[in-house]
């Protein structure tokens, strides 16, 4: 890669650790854009009111993917209406979660149509091109939830990113893309800035908006990669579909599963929070509520599916067998400590 491009990805870097800064800075002086630590929130954590737009600095960063990259500028157009739904929300918290959904569609949308980020191979089958659309749409929406709703402990939501899209620069570099490349170490550099502040004293949080962008980012990129690398006849640079599943499958299952449990166990919306998430499960059960050493618990679990996906990612049949043991090993988990967790008890007046 030419120098210049490491040059501007160290500028995403200082940009988004500039502005963090700056966030924090204005927002203690002024009491602006905090999140409330009083509420009644059931994902609320943390004892100290705390700036919660880390998106911004993260959304800012990102802008750097612009320089000599029509793909780059495409990226970024496309992502103002994701980041828009969690940032007013983050400075409002007054848009419902479907005005939301609503709004990050149009993301999709324009994903679709700009970056023709349309799945139609997945391997075993092909399907037709209007049913690529809708699973693509879905698989947009569904992973920028996921990723918010892994958005519950300091560096977890954002250093899970960071893991994934490491992975993706590791494949770009295997195989030589180099467009492909400088966009993943863009998106590394901006969550450094961020992860410095964040993690693991969480003096800002990443909001709606940093999360919403993150999942957003993942999944085009996700869909730019395999597309770009979907000639089985060159094996070496051949990627596979289901490389990009097992490389997200912790916030994608998580928000399967999460979906399914809240619509089908609990009859609750599934766009509402809740607190039964596996990350608070381990919080409550296995680190004692120490909200860093959560995070680090995750961590190598999601490094090591991630390497697993990089040495199989031309190997449909394994990552498909690999993407299956996460799902049972997922839910035996929960399940197990689901049933273990005793209740609070009901006061008595």
């Amino acid at each position: 890669m030419d120098s210049n491009y490491l040059i501007f990805v160290f500028g995403a870097f200082i940009v988004s650790l500039l502005t963090q800064y700056l966030v924090i800075d204005l927002s203690h002086k002024k009491g602006i854009f905090i999140d409330d630590h009083t509420s009644d929130l059931p994902q609320k954590l943390h004892n100290e009111p705390t700036p919660r737009i880390g998106g911004l600095g993260i959304f800012v960063a990102i802008l750097f993917m612009i320089k000599d990259m029509e793909i780059g500028l495409y990226i970024i157009l496309c992502i103002i209406p994701a980041f828009l739904a969690g940032f007013l929300e983050d400075l409002f918290a007054k848009i419902s979660p479907w005005r939301r959904l609503l709004i990050m569609s149009i993301s999709g949308v324009m994903a679709i149509y700009l970056i023709e980020c349309v799945v139609v191979d997945f391997s075993f089958i092909t399907v037709p091109y209007f049913v690529g659309v809708i699973i693509t749409m879905v698989a947009i929406l569904g992973l920028i939830n996921g990723t918010n709703m892994i958005d519950g402990f300091n560096g977890l939501s954002s250093g899970v990113c960071f893991i994934i899209f490491s992975t993706y620069a590791a494949i770009s570099y295997h195989i030589g893309d180099t467009v492909m490349l400088y966009i993943n170490l863009v998106c590394m550099a901006s969550l450094l800035g961020f992860l410095f502040f964040n993690f693991p004293k969480g003096r800002i949080f990443l909001g709606d908006g940093g999360a919403y962008s993150l999942g957003f980012l993942l999944a085009v990129i996700s869909i730019m990669l395999v597309k770009r690398h979907s000639d089985s006849s060159k094996i070496d640079e051949y990627i596979s579909p289901w490389f990009a599943l097992v490389s997200l499958i912790y916030p994608v299952w998580e928000v399967i599963f999460s979906f399914t449990r809240r619509t089908l166990v609990h009859r609750l919306s599934p766009l509402y929070p809740d607190s039964k998430h596996v990350h608070q499960l381990i919080f409550r059960n296995i680190t004692k509520q120490n909200n860093p050493l959560t995070t680090l618990v995750i961590y190598p679990i999601v490094i090591i599916f991630n390497v697993v996906a990089i040495v199989f990612y031309n190997n449909t049949m394994a990552l498909f067998i690999i993407s299956l043991v996460f799902v049972v090993l997922y839910s035996m988990f929960y399940f197990y400590y689901s049933r273990k967790e005793i209740p609070p008890q009901k006061s008595v007046e």
